[in-house]
């Protein structure tokens, strides 16, 4: 209760800024980059059937040595864990209520900052991740050996619930990513050239991410092709 208080007001008892928020923003950040890597590599995998089943299956095989496919259950259980982590800490960034949320829509409207609506496709996007990507992270949890059938079937079946977990998941991802660097990273010298700095990064990122994204499109177009 002591620790809800003081992350609330954001002092200690004795009057001391309390470290409590800024641990809490630290853990929002280092789970959000494990994340935002754990769905490169998400993606990577899943784009390996490009290459064909056999390519997608040597893959599965490697990560699930012996033959394990608990392996990959506790891996999913893992990053649930950290998923839920990462949640709980955005949350308190949130509107708190509705009056918080006007403020908030009335501030984004009259600034028009581009970044201050970033924030806000994140908020939403996190919203609805907060639903989608735990319904699929518990089906890997509790689900069966992965292998091209099974995942074939899975594509054929919920191709829309995927694509649409796709994209609100990169969306929320390379927008996390730019707002991680401008947090973490230092952009040295003058105005003119922090701002070109800021601009170039922004622009990598969202490349790199726009990349991700139309192979992992290809790569479920292929998956449903083979339905």
């Amino acid at each position: 209760m002591m620790q809800r208080i003081e992350g609330f007001l954001g002092k200690s008892v004795d009057g001391k800024k309390s470290r409590i928020p800024a641990l809490q923003d630290l853990a929002q950040s280092i789970t959000g980059l494990i994340l935002a890597c754990f769905m490169i590599c998400h993606m990577i995998f899943t784009g390996t059937i490009l290459f064909g089943t056999d390519a997608f299956e040597s893959v599965v095989k490697f990560a699930e040595p012996g033959g394990i496919y608990q392996v990959t259950n506790f891996v999913a259980l893992v990053i649930l864990i950290i998923f839920m982590v990462h949640a709980f800490t955005a949350m308190r960034k949130f509107p708190a209520n509705y009056a918080a949320y006007r403020a908030f829509k009335a501030h984004k409207i009259r600034m028009r900052h581009c970044d201050t609506t970033l924030w806000w496709f994140q908020f939403i996007t996190g919203f609805l991740l907060f639903f989608f990507a735990s319904a699929h992270i518990l089906t890997i949890v509790f689900g069966e050996k992965i292998t091209p059938d099974l995942s074939i079937g899975r594509f054929s079946q919920l191709h829309i619930f995927y694509l649409l977990l796709l994209i609100v998941t990169v969306l929320h991802a390379s927008i996390g990513t730019y707002r991680l660097i401008m947090k973490w990273v230092s952009i040295d010298g003058t105005r003119a050239e922090a701002h070109a700095r800021r601009k170039l990064i922004k622009t990598i990122n969202f490349i790199v991410w726009g990349v991700f994204f139309l192979l992992s499109v290809i790569a479920d177009v292929v998956w449903l092709s083979l339905g």
